[in-house]
């Protein structure tokens, strides 16, 4: 009883068994705010009060808001390049192209991954006006991505997967693409929850477009 009375006045409440950690719980809440009020309108005693808990509990898990931040960007790099198919085979199965198997398991990786989801919302909302958004951005979402874009698309020439032209080109064109997808996906539709099957739908058009351009043996018809 002593405990749950120090927990209760600390602002810890007692955790269920299965329950989620307190530090996931305001990351999850956190990351809520972003998405819905935006980083600068969010301050650490909503965030604490989404769980539960005073602001100097929050600050027991986190040094601030620009902590939690770090957090986020964190969670999310660990996302977005991990789970795509990058290096190995990808593009040489029998009817598959490098273009298919890059974007179609995007879908399903964010079905998977909610989270991701709202954080994109918030890079997108955000960079606009929060430098420090719009650096990450930059470097992981641009500069990063074309890079290793670039050296994917360079192995598919070397290895006659896809028709010989300049790399860094298509990767800039490619990574565009994609983020355009994105935006159009996840902000100008940002009300729905994300429907797997329609995001696969919607890709297959731009693949075949790829596809036709620039996998050996498809002429565009």
């Amino acid at each position: 009883m002593g405990t749950e009375r120090s927990r209760a006045k600390l602002g810890r409440p007692a955790r269920v068994p299965g329950e989620k950690h307190t530090k996931e719980k305001i990351f999850d809440a956190a990351v809520d705010l972003f998405a819905e009020h935006g980083y600068d309108a969010t301050s650490v005693r909503q965030i604490g009060a989404a769980v539960g808990l005073t602001e100097s509990a929050v600050y027991r898990h986190f040094a601030g808001k620009k902590a939690i931040l770090d957090a986020v960007f964190a969670y999310v790099e660990s996302r977005i390049y991990a789970p795509l198919p990058i290096g190995g085979n990808q593009g040489e199965k029998e009817g598959d192209s490098i273009f298919r198997s890059l974007l179609m398991p995007v879908p399903r990786i964010i079905e998977t991954n909610p989270l991701v989801v709202k954080i994109v919302r918030i890079m997108y909302a955000e960079m606009h006006h929060n430098a420090e958004i719009r650096r990450y951005y930059r470097e992981e979402y641009v500069e990063k991505a074309d890079e290793l874009m670039e050296g994917i698309f360079k192995e598919s020439i070397e290895k006659g997967l896809i028709r010989a032209c300049d790399p860094r080109a298509l990767a800039r064109v490619f990574n565009a693409f994609r983020a355009e997808w994105a935006f159009q996906s996840f902000i100008m539709d940002h009300e729905a929850p994300p429907d797997v099957g329609a995001l696969q739908r919607d890709l297959e058009a731009p693949i075949r477009l790829f596809e036709d351009l620039l996998v050996p043996g498809k002429d565009v018809p």
